[in-house]
C-alpha cells in the first residue's frame, strides 16, 4: 500500500499501511519531525507551530502543550458556554413553531468564531446580531482564497514558489491577514501596558515564562477522549521523547501572534463544519438522534444548564456520532511528514522494506483509509456503533486519523471536541433536525479544495 507520485517536481510517496504509518508518525518520530518546507517562512509566521521545524517546533509545541490540557480547558468552560448560549437564542429567535430551514455552515460558523473570539482572545463578536464583525469577514476572507492558488502551491516546483513573481502573486499578507495581525499586536501591546490579566489563550502563551511545561496526569475525560489520537504507550513516550530537554521556555511576540493565528485558522473552519456534519447526519438519520437526545437527558436529569465538563466528555454515543462524523467527514484528507535521513521501514510478516531517501515528502491518505472497506465495512454509510466501546476494539490502529498521531498531532483536539460536544448536546435536546427537499443527499463539495467543504448544508430546524 506505497505508491509514488510527484509534487512540487520532487517524488513523492503516499503511504497507507497501517504498520508503516505508525513507524513513520509514532515510533521514528524523529526521522520524520517535519511536515512539508513552507517556501517563504519570514515575518510574524516564520514559526507557527504548523509548520515549524526541528528544535523551533520543540521548543514551541512543549510551551504549547500544557495550555490544551484538560485542566485548562475547564477554566474556558463558562466561556465556551455562554458562547452556546447565545448560538441557542440566536437559533432559537429563528425557529418559529412551525420549523424553518436552516444553512448549517454560515450557523455553525458564527458559533466556532464566537468560541475562538472570546477564549483566545477575551473579546465578544456578537454575530448572530452582528455578521459584519469584521472577525466574521475576516476569516471569511481567508477561508474563501481562490482554490486554484493553494493547488498550484502543492504542485508547482519549489524554485517557482521561491521566486519573487510568485511571491508577490500569491502573498499571503492580504488586508484580512494584516487585520488580524494589527489586532493581536494591539492586544499584547495594551495587556504588556496595563498589566491586566484575561482568562483565555493569548495570556497564557503572554505568561509562558510562569507555566508549568508539563502536561501532568492524565484524567479520566482524557482517558475517554484518547482513541481519536491513538494516545496508547508507545505514543506517550515518543510524545515525551520529542518535548524533552527544551532549554529556553519563552515565546517572542512574533510567535505569540503565529501561534494566535494558528488557533484562528485551524479552530474556525474545522470546528464549524464538523459540527455542522453531525448535525446534518442526524438529520439524515432520526434513529440515532432520539438514541442520542436519550442519552444526554438520562446524563443530565434533562437539565442542560447544568452540563459538567467531565460528564460531557464521558458520553459514549455522542463521542461515537462525533468519531463517526471525523472518519466520514476527516477534516484534513492527508497528513505529510519528510525525511530527515535515509530511513528503512519494515512492515508485515513477510519483513517487507521501504527504503526512504532523505527530503522524500511522505504522505498520509487519510480520507482513503478512512473509506477503505477492509477497515470500515459499508465505508460511506453512518455508522455511529463503530466507535462505541464496546467496539472499539475492531478498529485497526492508525486506520482511524481525524487529527492525526504522534507528538505532531493536532494540539487542540480536546479543545475542538469540548466545543462540538457542548453545542451539539444542548442544541438537540432543545430542537429537533430533520431532512427538507433542500437538503443535499449525499453532500455536494467544493472542488479543487486541500478539505472536504461543501457548497450547501441546509437542514429543517424546529423546538422540540
Amino acid at each position: 500500500m506505497v505508491s509514488v507520485y510527484q509534487m512540487q517536481g520532487k517524488p513523492s510517496l503516499m503511504v497507507a499501511d497501517p504498520e508503516l504509518i505508525k513507524q513513520i508518525l509514532v515510533k521514528d518520530f524523529y526521522k520524520f519531525r517535519n511536515r512539508r518546507p513552507v517556501p517563504g517562512r519570514r515575518g510574524p509566521f516564520k514559526n507557527i507551530m504548523f509548520s515549524a521545524r526541528d528544535d523551533d517546533w520543540k521548543r514551541i509545541r512543549a510551551i504549547a502543550s500544557p495550555i490544551f490540557t484538560s485542566g485548562k480547558l475547564k477554566h474556558m468552560y463558562p466561556l465556551i458556554n455562554e458562547c452556546c448560549r447565545d448560538f441557542l437564542a440566536a437559533l432559537d429567535r429563528d425557529v418559529s413553531t412551525g420549523g424553518t430551514e436552516v444553512e448549517l455552515r454560515q450557523l455553525m460558523g458564527y458559533y466556532s468564531m464566537d468560541v475562538i473570539a472570546s477564549t483566545a482572545f477575551a473579546t465578544k463578536t456578537n454575530p448572530y446580531s452582528d455578521p459584519n464583525n469584521r472577525f466574521i469577514t475576516t476569516a471569511n476572507g481567508i477561508f474563501n482564497q481562490n482554490p486554484w492558488k493553494i493547488l498550484l502551491s502543492t504542485i508547482l516546483p519549489t524554485f517557482v514558489i521561491n521566486s519573487r513573481v510568485y511571491k508577490s502573486v500569491m502573498n499571503v499578507r492580504t488586508p484580512d491577514v494584516m487585520f488580524f495581525i494589527d489586532v493581536i499586536r494591539s492586544l499584547i501591546a495594551e495587556r504588556k501596558k496595563s498589566g491586566k490579566k484575561y482568562n483565555d489563550f493569548l495570556q497564557l502563551l503572554m505568561d509562558v515564562e510562569r507555566v508549568d511545561t508539563t502536561t501532568g496526569a492524565a484524567d479520566a475525560s482524557d482517558a475517554a477522549e484518547a482513541h481519536h489520537l491513538i494516545e496508547g504507550v508507545d505514543e506517550l513516550k515518543a510524545e515525551k521523547q520529542a518535548l524533552s530537554d527544551v532549554s529556553e521556555k519563552r515565546l517572542t511576540t512574533d510567535e505569540i501572534l503565529a501561534q494566535c493565528f494558528l488557533f484562528f485558522v485551524g479552530g474556525f473552519e474545522t470546528t464549524a463544519t464538523t459540527l455542522s456534519y453531525c448535525v446534518y447526519e442526524l438529520a439524515l438519520n432520526p434513529d440515532i438522534q432520539d438514541r442520542l437526545v436519550k442519552e444526554t437527558k438520562e446524563a443530565f436529569n434533562e437539565n442542560t444548564a447544568d452540563i459538567d465538563y467531565e460528564t460531557l466528555c464521558r458520553l459514549p454515543l455522542l463521542d461515537a456520532v462525533i468519531s463517526e462524523t471525523l472518519r466520514h467527514y476527516t477534516p484534513f484528507v492527508r497528513l505529510e511528514r519528510e525525511a530527515m535521513e535515509d530511513v528503512v521501514l519494515t512492515a508485515g510478516s513477510d519483513g517487507f522494506q521501504l527504503k526512504i531517501e532523505k527530503g522524500i515528502l511522505t504522505q498520509i491518505p487519510v480520507y482513503a483509509i478512512h473509506h477503505d472497506p477492509d477497515y470500515f465495512p459499508d465505508p460511506f454509510a453512518f455508522k455511529p456503533e463503530r466507535f462505541l466501546p464496546e467496539n472499539r476494539h475492531n478498529i485497526k490502529p492508525y486506520t482511524y486519523l481525524p487529527f492525526g498521531s504522534g507528538p505532531r498531532n493536532c494540539i487542540g483536539m480536546r479543545f475542538a471536541l469540548l466545543e462540538v460536544k457542548l453545542a451539539l448536546v444542548q442544541m438537540i435536546q432543545q430542537f429537533r433536525v430533520y431532512r427538507v427537499p433542500n437538503t443535499d443527499v449525499p453532500v455536494i463539495f467544493n472542488k479543487a479544495r486541500d478539505n472536504l467543504q461543501a457548497k450547501r448544508l441546509v437542514v429543517g430546524v424546529s423546538k422540540r
